[in-house]
């Protein structure tokens, strides 16, 4: 009986200990720094478990933990510090700076270095200063916070990317984009758009040629360093965001005609020219009985929308670490029947092994996208909604309204023409891009010694794109080779696969570090693809779908190519004393792309820096935190020649009889190569200062840089008798220059426990200079883009030449209008009332091309950005500007409105019964619309990001470990001159470089609002 009480009180006491020692209770309290300010978002886990929090904006936290557990609290830049859980309920951690682990580091080619020890020209963004909005491309998050980065928009259309330059424009016929890598992958041309925005942790944009060269010669234009996310130690986390934005267009640019108004402009034009008037007084009467008109551009518009879902999931613990992500975006357009879908999944993966001697990375993303485009040939300017609504009718109804009518009305008022709906070809035609692309790539790094790592890494990408495009035969539009009942499919594939093998040595000895870079890398290039077509189906319900069912076949094409890269790398930088700075690259670029005897290429840069603030001449108390000079100069590349330029290439040529009756077709050489082609290159100079004052709290940065590019890629005029396509040959020659300013000021005006203000403003000038061109005998200058965007409206409207700038408007100088009795200018004879007068530039007493001079320029030679971020306790407000200056524009929507007499302007047409009128009578003749009274400033003040934010208490959350609601706006504001739809917008064709300052018929912008949520668990 006792031994039984005896078990009893045991397994009571047992029972009793166990119980309190599983027994959890709250344990509340704050962490901050040794001055006492908040640190948000620390984590507060229990060591050996997956349970833990963050704190909230105030630096609070609640967690429940046992008696015995110990609690770890760590924050970016702090030593991370241990407490046991004993009877304690509050506890307040003090959390004190890791000084090797509190600079910022900033990642270059090849690696990172600290902040601190930079001694080329490069900007890094965090993700917490990014743009915030739903953004489809990567450009977007960057617009505006990079001194010398202009970020522009071609077409706002869903899905369509941005044009982004560094320091200018290096080439004329080569591509001036920058090279993006991410996670160490170089993208070829394109494909930084299938970069999900969210994804990223951070972007370092290299801008001066020591920060570059190591990427030889693919780093002229500037490279651009995506670095995404990845696991990180301790509790598992899963973050879940979901917003909603509203697109509303700009639908008030534009002041058209109504329908009685541009019906009697139609009758006076016609009584103007003794023709019988159009319309009769019965019509005209009927036309306003039945409230008859159509506001095209309400029509076309809506209001667009996005909704953009993101998942991911980051773990790990000190081996192993794991980062996950889900992304959807769809947009609807702000004009009907445009939209756009992207799938995202990325898999980031980092394994530690023996100690941590071996490490294993693994990153691997897929990408899925879908967009509907405008109309048959999307952007095309001959197949645009914007051409047709600036061409149409306010007379012409609606499908909707016409069906309405009776016959007898549809006899009255449409009896001798069939209506014509622009909105018909962007309703019925479909024009489908579906693009599939992968990335993989992985790395092992081995510390052989101590200081000594060797890396290999290996990736590879696959893209797979469709476009499916149909006309249906009800269609009115015929344009730019485009028939009614024609279908066609492109489709493409590319590869690219990349090796690279790195050695890195980082040792300090005293007050000497040396850190050594040594590799090699090898890429391959390869694509081909194939385009067929039909048209002339019985029955518009084929389509694209069963080609073989059309009459007639559209000529097929295909086409592959491939192209290599066999580079050797080095790097040294040595650091004296944490005072003296030096840094030595080289790269050695072999390129298939080129031929015998200039297949490689040597890119060199050497950059030195002073940081001044470590003198002893500095005193402790000085006022200056930081002060550090740096100089820089080097030669980079560019490889952007087509490929088979080297080679002369044959194909498919005139039809020709040998027996005078058949006919075959002959072949021909297409293009005739230069085997002496040679790499683009470009030296330059760079030098600045840094400057912080107060421990940093204002941090000043100002660079110049002077830019020279050598060898340029041109087409060079050859004698016709050497029976060469075109009489030109592609050759080197060319010489360009940039030389530019760039500012950046960082404060923090108030730091105190419950609100900050920080502000950051960025400015830079550059100017573009063309030095040397080859040109055809007499010449002396280069015609650029060639406008052909209505009929009679076209004709080059940019030019380059020696001593200007790329994208030089070149034009006519107006003068003003004849009036009726003034003797018409001796330089243009016969010139009738109501015509345009010009300027005789050359004074030779005749009206001809030579009379054009220079007009503006399509580029700014300034850009500015502001920014202003309030934190009061849980809210966020952040407030963006952006500017662009000294930047011209031609407003072709106004010059097409005109023509077919839709806008509101034409009212102020000279005519004899108004004289006074301000606009010319008639239309502009051949290629005289190129005149100063069509360019306009673009330069433009612009709102262009409001965010807010309310961060909810994490002790408040029961089951999450976050919760926050956020609101953007963008676009809110502009201040501009400008009279078009958006002074941003580009929408030149063809060679980008050259067609800049013209917006005709572009997809604008639009003012957007966003409402979203953000969950942690």
């Amino acid at each position: 009986m006792k031994k039984r009480i005896f078990k009893l009180l045991f397994l009571f006491f047992l029972g009793v200990v166990f119980t309190a020692q599983g027994q959890e209770k709250v344990i509340k309290g704050s962490v901050v720094d040794q001055e006492g300010i908040p640190l948000p978002g620390s984590t507060v886990s229990i060591k050996w478990s997956t349970k833990g929090v963050s704190t909230d904006f105030d630096g609070m936290f609640s967690i429940n933990a046992s008696s015995g557990d110990i609690l770890v609290f760590s924050y970016l830049g702090y030593k991370t510090k241990e407490v046991t859980v004993s009877n304690q309920s509050i506890l307040n951690v003090i959390l004190i700076p890791d000084q090797n682990r509190l600079e910022e580091v900033v990642v270059v080619g090849y690696g990172s270095v600290k902040k601190k020890d930079l001694t080329g020209a490069v900007t890094a963004i965090d993700a917490k200063d990014f743009n915030k909005g739903s953004f489809a491309n990567v450009e977007n998050l960057i617009q505006g916070r990079a001194a010398g980065v202009q970020v522009s928009t071609v077409s706002s259309q869903p899905g369509a990317g941005l044009l982004i330059r560094i320091r200018g424009n290096n080439s004329i016929n080569s591509s001036n984009a920058p090279l993006y890598v991410v996670d160490g992958f170089p993208l070829e041309d394109g494909l930084a758009n299938n970069v999900n925005p969210n994804d990223i942790k951070s972007i370092s944009i290299l801008k001066d040629a020591s920060a570059t060269a190591i990427y030889g010669s693919r780093g002229a234009n500037g490279v651009v360093i995506i670095t995404t996310k990845r696991g990180t130690d301790g509790v598992a986390t899963i973050n879940v965001s979901s917003d909603v934005t509203l697109h509303l267009p700009a639908k008030d640019a534009f002041d058209f005609l109504n329908t009685k108004d541009w019906m009697d402009i139609r009758n006076r034009l016609a009584e103007d020219i003794g023709n019988s008037v159009p319309y009769t007084q019965e019509q005209i009467d009927r036309i306003e009985e039945l409230g008859l008109g159509t506001d095209w551009i309400e029509e076309a518009f809506q209001t667009g929308t996005t909704q953009n879902h993101q998942l991911s999931i980051k773990a790990g613990n000190k081996s192993t670490k794991l980062f996950v992500s889900l992304g959807l975006l769809h947009v609807d357009g702000v004009v009907i029947n445009t939209d756009f879908d992207r799938y995202t999944t990325r898999i980031n993966l980092d394994q530690n092994l023996f100690d941590d001697k071996l490490k294993f990375g693994f990153n691997s993303t897929l990408t899925l996208t879908n967009t509907n485009f405008q109309g048959f040939n999307g952007n095309s300017l001959q197949d645009n909604i914007f051409r047709g609504i600036f061409r149409a009718k306010p007379l012409t109804p609606t499908l909707d309204v016409f069906n309405t009518l009776s016959l007898e009305d549809r006899e009255l008022l449409f009896s001798d023409e069939k209506p014509r709906n622009p909105l018909q070809t962007l309703l019925i035609a479909q024009n489908i891009s579906e693009k599939h692309y992968s990335s993989s790539n992985m790395f092992l790094e081995y510390e052989i010694a101590d200081g000594l790592k060797f890396k290999t890494s290996a990736g590879a990408s696959f893209s797979n794109s469709k476009t499916k495009r149909f006309l249906p035969s009800a269609s009115d539009l015929v344009a730019a080779s485009v028939e009614a009942g024609s279908a066609k499919i492109n489709h493409s594939l590319g590869r690219s696969f990349i090796v690279e093998n790195t050695l890195n040595y980082n040792k300090t000895i005293h007050k000497n570090t040396f850190n050594v870079l040594i590799g090699n890398t090898n890429e391959w290039n390869s694509w081909e693809g194939f385009s067929a077509g039909a048209k002339e189906f019985s029955s518009d319900l084929f389509g694209f779908y069963n080609l073989a069912a059309g009459s007639v076949f559209i000529t097929p094409t295909s086409y592959e190519g491939s192209t290599s890269l066999a580079s050797y790398i080095a790097r040294a930088n040595y650091t004296y004393d944490d005072r003296y700075l030096l840094t030595f690259t080289y790269r050695r670029d072999g390129s298939s792309r080129f031929g015998k005897g200039n297949k490689w290429g040597n890119f060199p840069a050497a950059a030195i820096a002073w940081k001044v603030h470590n003198e002893n001449f500095i005193g402790d108390d000085s006022k200056i935190s930081t002060l550090k000079l740096r100089a820089s100069f080097g030669i980079t590349g560019n490889q952007g020649v087509p490929v088979g330029a080297t080679k002369t290439l044959f194909g498919a040529g005139a039809q020709v009889t040998t027996d005078g009756t058949s006919l075959a077709i002959g072949t021909t050489a297409s293009r005739v190569g230069n085997s002496g082609l040679q790499w683009e290159e470009t030296a330059q100079t760079d030098v600045g200062i840094e400057l912080g004052l107060f421990d940093d709290k204002v941090f000043m940065e100002l660079g110049a840089y002077q830019k020279y590019t050598s060898k340029l890629l041109l087409n060079k005029e050859v004698a016709p008798s050497l029976g060469i396509p075109w009489n030109q040959i592609f050759t080197n020659g060319g010489e360009m220059s940039n030389r530019g300013l760039e500012l950046s000021i960082d404060t923090k005006n108030i730091s105190t426990v419950d609100f900050s203000w920080n502000t950051n403003l960025n400015a830079a000038y550059n100017e573009n200079k063309i030095k040397k061109l080859f040109l055809p005998k007499g010449a002396t200058f280069m015609p650029g883009a060639n406008a052909h965007f209505d009929g009679t409206i076209s004709g080059y409207y940019t030019i380059s030449q020696e001593g200007l700038p790329l994208s030089t408007i070149y034009g006519y100088r107006y003068v003003g209008i004849l009036q009726v009795g003034e003797t018409a200018p001796a330089h243009q004879p016969g010139l009738l009332p109501g015509q345009a007068k010009f300027k005789d530039i050359d004074g030779n007493g005749v009206f001809d091309s030579f009379d054009k001079e220079v007009l503006g320029n399509g580029y700014p030679k300034y850009t500015v950005g502001l920014t202003n971020s309030f934190n009061y306790k849980n809210f966020n407000l952040s407030l963006f500007f952006s500017g662009v200056f000294d930047v011209e524009k031609i407003n072709g929507n106004t010059l097409v409105g005109y023509k077919y007499n839709t806008l509101l302007i034409v009212k102020e047409r000279w005519h004899l019964d108004n004289q006074d009128g301000t606009m010319i009578a008639g239309e502009w003749i051949g290629d005289q619309w190129i005149n100063d009274s069509n360019v306009e400033s673009a330069s433009y003040v612009r709102l262009k990001n409001v965010s807010f934010s309310y961060t909810f208490d994490s002790e408040k959350l029961k089951w999450l470990s976050s919760l926050q609601v956020y609101g953007t706006a963008s676009n809110l504001l502009t201040w501009t001159s400008y009279s078009g739809f958006d002074p941003e917008v580009n929408s030149g064709e063809g060679n980008i470089n050259v067609s800049a300052g013209l917006d005709v018929y572009s997809y604008p912008n639009q003012s957007t609002y966003s409402l979203g949520l953000k969950i942690g668990i």
